[in-house]
């Protein structure tokens, strides 16, 4: 019995095969619209695996001259970031980032865009401030323009917001931040982060000090 798209797209996922789900994506529609609704899995493998498919499937619309469909979808994504929309986009920003580091083109103005339109909604700064991490230093103009909104990320009491703004702040190379990090370098609480494919799990000390470390050294 052949299997349904849900299952194929899911054991896809699971293998992280991006190649053959962006090539039955590009044949049948029906994978594309499964890839999307699996942006909101609340497995977090298939999730991440989702986000970072469907960001190379974009990347292959763009390198096929669709530009206006890739723009139509990031605009999409921030539309579901709305209370309008009728649903939050919780992997929207994430979505967002992934899709700019694979089409560095979109970095302005959707770089800047995704900041302004997470960090100050509490079910989406987590979101925010991992794409501000996977973006880097290419936003680091970005992060300069929204500091007080950003440095504001460090009087919050949620461990985990802690650890992704001290790895955000890290991977940007932002100095503002240190006097922040510095308080945090004793943090016990652990908390793991998806880069680049997979966890790393560290205490808030670990995160905030690697951050530390990175600033300073390109001080």
């Amino acid at each position: 019995m052949q299997k349904s798209v849900k299952q194929q797209v899911r054991d896809l996922l699971e293998e992280k095969d991006c190649k053959g789900l962006i090539e039955l994506s590009e044949k049948h529609r029906q994978f594309w619209n499964e890839l999307r609704f699996r942006l909101y899995d609340i497995d977090e493998r298939l999730r991440w695996a989702a986000i970072e498919c469907a960001a190379k499937f974009i990347q292959r619309l763009w390198k096929k001259g669709q530009e206006e469909k890739v723009r139509d979808y990031v605009r999409n994504l921030f539309w579901s970031l709305n209370d309008e929309s009728g649903g939050i986009g919780w992997s929207a920003p994430q979505t967002i980032a992934e899709i700019i580091i694979n089409i560095p083109e979109l970095l302005e103005p959707y770089g800047s865009m995704m900041i302004s339109h997470t960090l100050e909604e509490p079910f989406l700064i987590k979101g925010g401030l991992w794409g501000i991490g996977r973006l880097g230093k290419q936003i680091a103009e970005s992060v300069e323009f929204f500091r007080e909104k950003i440095l504001a990320a460090f009087e919050n009491d949620d461990p985990e917001i802690l650890c992704l703004a001290a790895w955000a702040m890290g991977e940007v190379g932002f100095k503002q931040a240190l006097p922040f990090l510095k308080k945090l370098s004793e943090g016990k609480e652990r908390v793991r982060i998806y880069i680049c494919g997979d966890y790393h799990e560290k205490s808030l000390g670990e995160w905030a000090s690697e951050a530390i470390a990175k600033i300073e050294g390109n001080t």
